[in-house]
């Protein structure tokens, strides 16, 4: 599984995820103006994709100039949903499901506004039973409207026998003739147990497919049974609340390490000269200030020039040094990336069972500290400890009570919106405002410590100066 969130160029990353898509596109927004994003929807149907869009039916969709049957007359479906009347609801959804794998959400409305506004989206990957569960809430949300009939459920008899098959062709290590299976199954997507499957196959993970078949073909596919919509609802937003905080979660984690990364590299290729520089202007404007003929300002300078100095100083002292890991190389850079993304999801706290919680939270912190200090070696641990032993149950899965439901959404909707407040401020640091706009960090070093180094030459000329005028003036004085 893959979980990631995106503050930023939002709409380049659904057009890349849409641009990806082979199969299908399921997707239900409030109002869709963006051109590029229509545009990337119309490539899709015309090269075979199924693409299915719910939107709202009101004037600024029908008044957009994007003209959405266009969608319908390239081989897409659109259905428009009624606005709301009375207290029956409508389309406030803002999601997408591409290939029965992919899911995007989040507070983006695919629109032109919504670009230049503060927003944001997660994106997961290989979540099943979270795609699975949005696929319901489009049928469901078709449904409520009248828009149209649902499907019919795969007739699971013959999902079964084609499983079989599949199976079979795993032992014989036929994986060529396995690839044309896999199309006839794709109605059977709807089946949580199936997807995962399929999901296997689609990674070429022969090993796992083939213990999750032979599992699912001694017990069958169970009658799925009736959860009342309400719970159902309740679960989905569970889910994506548990993805929200991962992906939150691990946002923060990367930018506090940039931040922490772009000091520490600050630090070693200008502290030495910013110190001289601090010390040199103190010293010139206490010279200043000793004059007998100084001004109030001259004074001011150097009370605050004084401060500037004590103060940096009392940073570098108070600075706790990073514990010393082996630098890394951009390919080791980019596993230290996954692992933790990987690790973090299968441990992070607020995606398990409060029995589950006090263990999960203690190696969240280890692999959190591997990750923010780059130690490889111990994430790659970590990640193997995690992968072999036991795995956490997940509360969106085991929770069967609506009090319970409920109260976890409660409590993780106050959890996204708390990191939700700290990534944003986080990313509106002036350290990171500064990282973000700079391409190449050494280049960027070697020109700021040129420009010190200019200032300390120019400050001790001053320096010399007033060391001068101030002899001259005792010299006069005597």
């Amino acid at each position: 599984m893959d979980i990631q969130a995106c503050f930023a160029d939002i709409s380049s990353t659904i057009s890349a995820e849409l641009d990806a898509a082979r199969q299908s596109i399921v997707a239900a927004v409030a109002w869709l103006t963006d051109p590029a994003l229509f545009e990337v929807l119309l490539k899709a149907a015309r090269r075979g994709c199924r693409v299915q869009l719910a939107l709202l039916n009101d004037a600024i969709n029908h008044q957009s100039g994007l003209n959405p049957e266009r969608l319908r007359a390239a081989g897409g479906e659109v259905f428009w949903i009624p606005e709301a009347l009375g207290n029956q609801g409508s389309l406030h959804h803002k999601f997408c499901v591409i290939d029965h794998d992919c899911v995007i959400t989040g507070s983006y409305n695919w629109t032109r506004r919504a670009a230049r506004a503060d927003e944001n989206i997660i994106r997961v990957r290989g979540d099943a039973a979270l795609a699975a569960g949005y696929v319901e809430a489009f049928a469901q949300l078709l449904d409520k409207h009248c828009v149209q009939p649902r499907e019919p459920a795969p007739d699971r008899q013959q999902v079964l026998r084609r499983l079989e098959v599949i199976h079979n062709l795993l032992l014989l290590e036929d994986y060529e003739s396995l690839a044309g299976q896999l199309p006839r199954l794709a109605a059977a997507r709807s089946l949580p147990e199936v997807a995962e499957v399929l999901d296997s196959l689609q990674r070429q993970d022969w090993a796992t497919a083939q213990a999750q078949l032979a599992a699912l073909l001694a017990r069958g596919l169970a009658l799925i049974p009736y959860e009342d919509p309400e719970l159902a609802a309740f679960r989905l937003e569970l889910r994506t609340l548990e993805a929200q905080v991962v992906a939150l979660s691990q946002e923060q984690a990367e930018v506090e390490r940039l931040i922490q990364e772009f000091a520490r590299c600050e630090q070693a290729a200008l502290g030495d000269f910013l110190e001289e520089a601090l010390r040199l202007r103190e010293q010139y404007w206490q010279q200043r200030a000793a004059h007998r003929a100084a001004t109030e300002a001259e004074r001011t300078a150097y009370s605050q020039a004084r401060t500037d100095y004590a103060d940096y100083q009392n940073s570098r002292a108070a600075a706790e040094p990073l514990p010393q890991t082996p630098p890394l190389d951009p390919d080791q850079q980019a596993e230290l990336k996954r692992l933790f993304r990987e690790t973090s999801m299968l441990c992070h706290p607020d995606r398990v069972t409060e029995a589950d919680q006090a263990q999960a939270q203690a190696l969240f912190i280890e692999v959190r500290a591997a990750y923010q200090r780059g130690d490889l070696e111990t994430l790659q641990r970590l990640h193997r400890q995690l992968k072999s032993g036991r795995p956490f149950a997940d509360p969106a899965t085991v929770l069967t009570e609506g009090d319970q439901l409920r109260k976890r959404v409660a409590q993780l909707r106050l959890e996204v919106e708390r990191l939700l407040a700290a990534v944003q401020a986080l990313r509106q640091h002036e350290t990171y405002q500064t990282l973000v706009g700079i391409a190449d960090w050494e280049q960027y070093f070697a020109e700021a410590r040129q420009r010190l180094v200019d200032e300390i030459a120019r400050l001790r000329v001053k320096v010399t100066g007033m060391n001068e005028k101030m002899a001259e003036d005792g010299e006069n004085g005597d």
